[in-house]
Parts: structure tokens; sequence; C-alpha cells
């Protein structure tokens, strides 16, 4: 399902316009209550500092009362990927193994790999299942190591965020780029052999 090319698999329109607009107004109305300002920095420094132009429910906690599409999601993805379908979701990011995020004109994701899982559950790195509910009007391409991917509203992508460096380039315009990510432990040798 979808295209593979060794690392990051997108399949495209995997949730539909109206599906995008559930979950786009969940985010928008629920940013001052449900989510912080975001992280940026020098990966390679370790120097950070919060920004006002990308909100994260990363670090919220449980206070996140997500929309029952947030579930039915989760369980279509479990169901359509047999590697994900017992695997345990990510803890203490986010509720549930769900994080979302919100950037505005201007805010970028600077480049990063994720923390592992293998604290969690031995032998297993972070895979996230990440769905672009809301398009920013110009910008936000992903990298992903040395490749570049262009996503549009209701697409998924899917890779290792533990094993590869990933970055999202600078966002403008007035139309928010919000990203659900579904975070699963799950076997690197297994996902890049496509064994899903």
């Amino acid at each position: 399902m979808g295209e593979f090319d060794g690392k990051v698999l997108v399949v495209r329109n995997f949730i539909s316009s109206e599906e995008c607009a559930i979950l786009k107004n969940w985010a928008v109305e629920n940013s001052s209550s449900q989510f912080v300002d975001g992280i940026s920095g020098d990966w390679d420094n370790k120097q950070f500092t919060r920004v006002k132009n990308r909100l994260t429910n990363r670090m919220v906690g449980e206070n996140i009362s997500y929309p029952e599409l947030v579930y039915t999601i989760q369980n279509i993805l479990r169901e359509t990927f047999p590697l994900i379908k017992d695997a345990e979701v990510i803890k203490n990011h986010g509720k549930d193994g769900v994080v979302v995020s919100i950037t505005y004109d201007t805010g970028d994701v600077y480049r990063h790999k994720d923390p592992a899982t293998s604290d969690q559950v031995e032998n297993t790195v972070a895979l996230r299942f990440n769905i672009l509910a809301s398009k920013a009007e110009n910008g936000g391409l992903i990298h992903v190591e040395d490749k570049t991917y262009e996503l549009n509203e209701g697409d998924l992508m899917a890779y290792l965020v533990s094993e590869y460096y990933h970055s999202v380039e600078t966002c403008s315009g007035n139309n928010p780029r919000i990203l659900f990510m579904f975070g699963f432990c799950a076997n690197k040798e297994n996902w890049e052999n496509q064994l899903v």
C-alpha cells in the first residue's frame, strides 16, 4: 500500500477531506488549552529554545481530549499495517501515543531524531504514522535524511523517527500546517524490509 522507498512510506489520501476538517478544527479550537510552545534549535550542539510559531502537545501529558476520529484512525492503522497490530504506542509523548503539532507562518521543524523506544520495549525503535490534516500555503516540505517529500492534506507518511534525521522547511501563509502523529514501538528490520 502506498509508495515505499526503503525508509519512508507515503500513502496518498489516507483520510478524507471531511476527516481532515474535523482534525484541523479540533487542533485550532484547542490550540490555547491543550498545546504548548514548540522547541527549535541546533541538534548537533544541543542548544534549544521555545518558539511561538509552532505549537505541540507532545509535552502536555494526559490532559488532552482527542476527538473520537483520532482513535478510529489509530485502529485503522493497526488493521492496515500488521507490524503495529499489537505494538505498544510510544509513551510519554502526547496522549495514547498521539502527538499533534501546529506550525504557523515562519515556523519550521529543526533537523533532529526522536528518542528511541528500546527502553520501553526491547529491540524496538520509534515508528510514526503522520497524517497531514492541514497544509501550509507555502513551504512545509519534509526532509528525511537526504530525500524531500511533499504531503497534501489527507496524506499519510510513515518512517522510523528515532533512526533517521528529519526536518520541515519554513511554512508561510495564513493556513497553519497541522500534523497528527501516531507513534508505535516497532522492529527496525521488519519496517525496512516492509514486513508490515
